[in-house]
């Protein structure tokens, strides 16, 4: 009966949700964006490479393609934090904790969803673009890496934002998450090791690691388990910095 009960919530929950996004076409826009931006630079990308032969492109692809695979989990985490911010905004979340429904499921099915949603849109604008090549299994690998960038994200701005407006403000500025492990590209040997500190470094060292070849594949298997434990443990700690944020203020 519990696990019939709590099936039920994770769909209400889940089409409350889905009605909010349809209502929404602004949502709608951020969402489709990852795949827009895969679409346009499968064009883009060989048409600058042809016009400007002097500029060697294809050199930077994974650098490019890098920034774009992280993003469906960005953009998809960004719209369920202004859901849920407005939620928090509205009270809803606060009365939440007093009810029969712990608020951990009630995130943990918006926040699973998300995430699943965005682990194949990781594979599917890759291969859109379909200009750098990779191991199949290593991309799929990559995405489970970078997935888990979509809760992170949620709960982010959730912890340090009290409404839409800021979140959205601040959601502007999450490319430095993206663009501050990118200086791998250029820092020699493994100094850009210390941008592991974001957990962000570590899908992206995944990816660049499976599409050049010239590292260990060990160390590709431990960016990928790293990858997935510091974002994951990232998302705990603002979870529970959440979470004591509505125990304060019911």
């Amino acid at each position: 009966m519990a696990d019939m009960n709590r099936s039920k919530s994770w769909r209400h929950i889940v089409k409350a949700d889905l009605r909010k996004l349809v209502s929404e076409p602004f949502f709608w826009l951020i969402l489709l964006t990852p795949l827009l931006m895969g679409w346009g630079l499968s064009y883009l990308l060989p048409y600058v490479s042809e016009q400007f032969p002097a500029i060697d492109l294809p050199a930077y692809y994974p650098l490019i393609i890098g920034v774009l695979i992280l993003t469906p989990p960005l953009y998809y985490g960004f719209v369920l934090a202004l859901l849920v911010l407005e939620e928090k905004d509205e009270g809803v979340l606060q009365a939440i904790t007093v009810t029969p429904l712990p608020l951990s499921q009630f995130l943990m099915a918006r926040l699973s969803v998300y995430t699943i949603i965005s682990l194949p849109l990781i594979y599917i604008v890759h291969e859109i673009v379909d200009v750098v090549d990779i191991d199949r299994m290593q991309l799929v690998l990559v995405a489970i890496a970078a997935a888990p960038a979509a809760p992170m994200i949620t709960l982010l701005l959730a912890a340090y934002c009290k409404n839409q407006l800021e979140g959205f403000v601040m959601g502007k500025g999450m490319g430095f998450f993206v663009l501050f492990p990118l200086a791998m590209f250029y820092v020699p040997d493994y100094w850009h090791l210390i941008c592991g500190v974001l957990p962000s470094y570590w899908p992206i060292i995944a990816y660049f690691t499976a599409v050049s070849g010239n590292s260990s594949p060990a160390f590709f298997y431990i960016a990928v388990v790293l990858a997935v434990l510091t974002q994951s443990a990232a998302s705990v700690f603002l979870f529970s910095r959440v979470k004591n944020q509505l125990k304060y203020q019911s």
